[in-house]
Parts: C-alpha cells; sequence; structure tokens
C-alpha cells in the first residue's frame, strides 16, 4: 500500500529573471527627478569608485566628450553601446516574458482591461483642500468670496470641521466678517455634503438637509432633541416628539448611516515639491520646442585614481577584481542615468507631436492617446513608456501638467474625430462655471449641450466625468 502525503519532486523550468543592473535601470528610469538624487546618493555610498562632477560648460562637454578615457582604459571596461542595448533587450524580454507568463495562466481580456487601466489612468490623488477651491472657483468668481474660501478650508480640522469661531477667523485673516459667514453657508453645501460645519449636529443637519427629506423623525431628532439625543436619554425624546419605538428605531438608524468626519475619503495636504523633467515652449522660430531640466540629474564619472591603479602591475587578482566589478556597476550607473534622459526626451517629443493641439488651443484640446500607441512610435515596449511617464511632469504653456495626463480613452465627434477623456472633462467644467447656480444643469442638460458640440456621449459618461470633477450632482450644487 502506497503512502500518502506531500512528495518532494523536481521540475526543470526556464523563466526570465530580473538582473541586479536590470533592477538599477528600472528604478532609475521610473523615479521623478526630486528622487533622482537621492537614488544616486545610495549608489555613491555603495560604491567608492564613482565620484560626482561639476556640470562642465557646453564647450568643454563639447571638447570632452562623455567619459573618454574609458575606451583608453583597460579591454575589460571597454562597455560600448552593445552592452547597454543588451540591457534594453534584456528589459523588453523581460516584459514580454512576464506577460506571456500571465496569460499562459488564464490572463483574460479583463485583466488586460485592468492592466491597460493600471499602466494609462491618472492616479494623482486630491486633496481636500484641491477639492473645495476647484468649486469654490466654480461657484464665484468674486476675489473676495474666494480669499474667504481660502480662510475657511484652511482651517478645517482633519475631520472635515470648523471648530474655530468665525469672527476670530475673520480678524486673524483679515476678511470681512459678512463675506466670510457668507462663504460658509455656501461651503456648508459642496461636496462631500458636511463639510465645514461648526459641530456634529450641524454636519448632520447638513447631510439630511441635502438628502431633501424634510420633515423626517431623523431632522427632528437632531433640530430639536440632540441634547437629550448626545445624552442617550432616547424614552424623554421619543416622549416629547411623540414617537413610537419604530418611528425611533428608524430615525436612530438614518443617523447611524450619516458621516461623522466628511474629510475622511480625502489625503491630507503633503505640500510635495515637484519639479519639471521637461519644458515645452515656442522657440525663436515660433515651433515648439522641449528642454529636459537637468538640474535634479547627477553627472558622474569613475575616480581616476582607480584607473592609475588599474594600469599598474602592484595590483593582486582579488584587488584588481573588485575594482573591476564596481568599474562596471559605476558604468552601467552612469548609462541608466543617460538612457533615462534619452528616453525622457523621446517621450516628451512623441507627446508633443500627438499632442499638438492641447500645446495650441488648451486642455480642451486634447486627443486620446494610448501608451501602445506610443511604445509603437518609441520602438520600445509598454511597459518602458509606463514606467517613464510614472511620476515626471511637464511644464506647458497651460500649466504643470504629468505625463500620464496625456494619455487618455477618447469620445467620439461628430466629424469622425475623437477628444480625449479629460479634454472633455475640461468641456464639462467650462459648461457648468457659467451655469446658474440657482438652476443648475442636470446631467441631461449637460449632455444635450455636449451633443451640440458634436461629442458623442451618454448621459451616464457624462455623470462619471463630472464625479471625475469633484463636482456633485444639481440637486447638490444649487445655491439659493
Amino acid at each position: 500500500m502506497s503512502e500518502s502525503g506531500l512528495q518532494p519532486t523536481q521540475r526543470q523550468l526556464q523563466g526570465m529573471v530580473l538582473t541586479p543592473q536590470l533592477r538599477q535601470s528600472l528604478r532609475i528610469l521610473q523615479v521623478p527627478a526630486t528622487e533622482l538624487r537621492q537614488v544616486v546618493g545610495e549608489e555613491l555610498a555603495a560604491n567608492p569608485l564613482l565620484e560626482e562632477t561639476e556640470p562642465a560648460a557646453p564647450a568643454d562637454a563639447a571638447a570632452a566628450g562623455s567619459e573618454p578615457d574609458v575606451a583608453s582604459g583597460p579591454e575589460e571596461l571597454r562597455l560600448g553601446e552593445d552592452d547597454f542595448d543588451a540591457l534594453r533587450r534584456m528589459k523588453d524580454d523581460w516584459d514580454d516574458s512576464y506577460y506571456e507568463e500571465m496569460r499562459s495562466q488564464g490572463y483574460s481580456a479583463e485583466d488586460e482591461d485592468r492592466r491597460r487601466h493600471q499602466l494609462e489612468s491618472v492616479t494623482g490623488e486630491v486633496s481636500l483642500g484641491e477639492h473645495l477651491l476647484g468649486q469654490a472657483r466654480l461657484a464665484t468668481s468674486d476675489p473676495d468670496l474666494l480669499e474667504c474660501f481660502a480662510a475657511l478650508v484652511g482651517a478645517l480640522d482633519e475631520r472635515g470641521l470648523l471648530e474655530e469661531d468665525l469672527s476670530h477667523l475673520a480678524l486673524e485673516r483679515q476678511v470681512d466678517y459678512g463675506r466670510l459667514r457668507e462663504a460658509h453657508a455656501l461651503l456648508l453645501g459642496f461636496d462631500p455634503v458636511g463639510i465645514g460645519a461648526r459641530n456634529l449636529r450641524e454636519c448632520y443637519l447638513a447631510q439630511l438637509r441635502a438628502e431633501g427629506r424634510e420633515p423626517s423623525p431623523a431632522l427632528r431628532l437632531v433640530e430639536e432633541g440632540w441634547e437629550h439625543l448626545m445624552a442617550r436619554r432616547l424614552d424623554v425624546l421619543s416622549r416629547e416628539l411623540g414617537y413610537d419605538a419604530e418611528t425611533m428605531r428608524e430615525a436612530l438608524d438614518d443617523l447611524s448611516r450619516l458621516e461623522t468626519a466628511p474629510a475622511r475619503r480625502f489625503r491630507r495636504d503633503d505640500n510635495r515639491t515637484v519639479t519639471p523633467d521637461a519644458t515645452v515652449a515656442k522657440g525663436p522660430d515660433g515651433g515648439w520646442v522641449v528642454t529636459l531640466d537637468d538640474r535634479h540629474v547627477p553627472r558622474l564619472r569613475i575616480a581616476p585614481a582607480y584607473k592609475d591603479m588599474l594600469a599598474g602591475r602592484s595590483l593582486s587578482e582579488e584587488d584588481r577584481a573588485y575594482i573591476l566589478e564596481r568599474m562596471r556597476q559605476g558604468r552601467f550607473l552612469i548609462g541608466a542615468i543617460e538612457e533615462r534622459q534619452r528616453t525622457l526626451e523621446r517621450l516628451a517629443r512623441v507627446l508633443l507631436a500627438r499632442q499638438a493641439a492641447f500645446f495650441e488651443e488648451g486642455p480642451a484640446s486634447l486627443r486620446p492617446l494610448t501608451m501602445a500607441d506610443v511604445a509603437g512610435e518609441l520602438g520600445v515596449h509598454e511597459t518602458t513608456v509606463s514606467r517613464a511617464a510614472a511620476n515626471k511632469w511637464m511644464l506647458t504653456p497651460w500649466g504643470l501638467r504629468e505625463f500620464r495626463s496625456f494619455f487618455s480613452s477618447g469620445v467620439a465627434t461628430d466629424d469622425g474625430g475623437a477628444v480625449a477623456a479629460s479634454g472633455v472633462q475640461e468641456i464639462i467644467s467650462e459648461i457648468l462655471s457659467r451655469e446658474d447656480p440657482a438652476l443648475p444643469l442636470s446631467d441631461e442638460a449637460i449632455t444635450a449641450e455636449l451633443q451640440r458640440r458634436g461629442l458623442r456621449i451618454a448621459r451616464r459618461t457624462v455623470a462619471k466625468y463630472r464625479d471625475a470633477l469633484g463636482l456633485p450632482s444639481a440637486h447638490l450644487r444649487r445655491r439659493r
């Protein structure tokens, strides 16, 4: 009788492995400009043969070239372009191998859609302050009122409540008390509902009234019996309001579903510093010019003293092998940095060419563009484009924009063209900025206006884009 249970077996598999050089190359490509120096600093600390040099003047750089003394060094150090081509091919092969393995394990069309969404979606978070001030700019163009909104938003606590007294805040921020109260009344109707409430009771009232269920047992509990409610004197509350046990239970259930911290779903502001990796501006001849910002890109070289040591005959085989390995690692790091800059510049030029209408006319003219399209034009893997675009920023005539914001699905137009989803959002924002606050436009009305402008779009898509802009539905935008 054979024994049952787990038995050790051997199996030979063929697969791709990420080499240290490949890991380093991927990391260098993906980090933003502000973190690149930190990453390179770690490598400098680990490799004593590397040193950072001051940026050379253009004339000196042209005369010196890139590491001219490497070619004249020992044969083992002559790492030419073929070495980095091999690294690039290895990177593409690894990406292809990974996705082929995923497909062989039941990788479905839905998995592919999720992967593409992960690669191409704009994932930048919006802070509560940005969300609220964006709504404020849609509600009014009055600079005094906008200043009051900024004062209120700055005084919110981490729950999204405003515990500071309005009169004290007006004195502290040097704004008109009457306008501050006006701004506060508007803020209470912003999304998320209840934001800016001065206490939990006011927060609950704002949410209950926004539901349009006045009068309701839950609303009366908060309006007329708040002290009894907080003290859990439910029998007294039931008697004073004339509610039976079932009505009280339903009213308390309604209250339990309300949000006690309206700011819960928003991250806190981290005041991060963003440095553009590339700038696109008009050149002297009127054409668009791409310029990379190299201020955060360290210039490295192999310390000459170690090359002199290697050229001598006094080193032991062990020391010589150590120096050669560290030199090779240093050269790969220098090559990875150069490759990063070349890839970013090529990506920026393709985005400039593909999104020319954006640079000329503005965000509403963004065209649909996928990373697969750009990868095909650059001759690289799609994931290379995703890594290159991650956390990178471009300074444009229309402000600072993430590289990823240029990639978007599209909405068809009547003339056979298409407008990017982000472009449609810009148009929706522009339409709503001109609406009557007392009679806000419904999603159906926005859809009709977009269709009049030649955009073929469904109402549910309009609702999705409106939500993405952080704009509430029409009844929540209404201002009396």
